[in-house]
């Protein structure tokens, strides 16, 4: 049985990732840490390896003993009060792995690494209003400049077969960030950003998930995908499918000028540097909500994997919004 180790198993794509690993029946270590909440990770097939980024030879050891085939570097910090810990983190854990890898002689078959659309930015910044393999990243966040900074590292290295996957906004049942949206909309208030409609795209987490499998085991080396579901949607129909999907009828539609975003921002940053809870709205957050479009070039997606999205926007927040009463986030 083929080995597969994946990292930032106890998040919110961890979890599916393990799962997804699971159904390929393939040999899953869960890379988590001591004090990861395993409420997910119940399957008694995984098997759990702690693994300490920062600690160089502690990876040596793990790598030597396992010998993975596969490994799948999905751990990484999406908001942080401290812009070093986004280098820290997305870059220099993943530069910390690959040059244990090597010197252990313990280099996998295949090295996926997840990073994100935010790497390369919204898509207004490209000729042609589309984000595309070859257009200059621009991304507007330190999360996508360090995903970015760790991606031009793994390319560097040519003793790695790697496959990078970029997702776009990712939803599905367990997902924290955007369902404060859902939350808000289910509690009568409607909120878009900006005097126009943004140009969304979105990939349910189970989409993601097969993707992120499926590249890793095909014999395709050193590529990189962006992942959607294929469509793009305005802010303004984003908002009107999860009403939908909560069967609200009405809402208060409220729309805010992006100063005033960037100042409720500012002020819940500092506030959450306070009290340690880390707001979903903040200083990068609002970099990514003025942006005016998402859009990517997904085509090699299609042609390399046959791609076919699972779920459009409407059917995944069906199903997610109906997690999210079914255990009582929503009510």
């Amino acid at each position: 049985m083929q080995k597969i180790l994946i990292s930032g198993a106890s998040g919110f794509v961890g979890g599916f990732l393990v799962e997804e690993a699971l159904t390929k029946g393939l040999e899953v270590y869960a890379a988590v840490r001591k004090s990861s909440n395993l409420q997910y990770l119940t399957d008694r097939r995984i098997q759990f390896v702690y693994i300490d980024f920062e600690d160089r030879e502690s990876l040596r050891q793990i790598f030597m003993e396992y010998k993975f085939d596969y490994i799948v570097h999905n751990a990484g910090v999406t908001k942080t009060p401290v812009k070093e810990q986004y280098f820290t983190v997305n870059a220099t854990y993943l530069e910390n792995m690959i040059e244990t890898l090597i010197e252990s002689n313990a280099v996998p078959r295949k090295f996926t690494f997840i990073s994100s659309l935010a790497a390369y930015g919204p898509a207004e910044y490209t000729k042609s209003g589309l984000v595309t393999e070859n257009s200059e990243p621009h991304p507007v966040t330190d999360y996508g400049r360090s995903k970015l900074q760790a991606e031009r590292y793994l390319k560097s290295k040519s003793e790695i077969n790697y496959t990078i996957i970029r997702p776009t906004a990712v939803y599905g049942p367990r997902e924290k960030d955007l369902f404060t949206v859902y939350d808000l909309i289910n509690k009568g208030i409607e909120m878009t950003v900006g005097l126009t409609d943004q140009q969304l795209t979105f990939i349910y987490v189970r989409d993601l998930v097969s993707i992120i499998i499926g590249s890793t085991l095909d014999s395709r080396k050193n590529v990189a995908y962006f992942a959607t579901d294929l469509e793009i949607y305005s802010s303004t129909l984003y908002n009107k499918l999860i009403r939908e999907s909560l069967g609200r009828k009405r809402s208060l539609k409220i729309r805010l000028p992006i100063p005033l975003v960037k100042t409720i921002g500012y002020i819940a940053e500092k506030a959450g540097k306070l009290t340690g809870n880390y707001p979903a709205i903040n200083i990068e957050k609002v970099n990514e909500l003025e942006a005016k479009s998402w859009n990517c070039d997904t085509s090699n997606l299609v042609n390399d994997l046959n791609y076919k999205p699972k779920y459009k926007l409407q059917e995944g927040l069906k199903e997610s919004i109906a997690w999210y009463k079914e255990h009582n986030w929503l009510k």
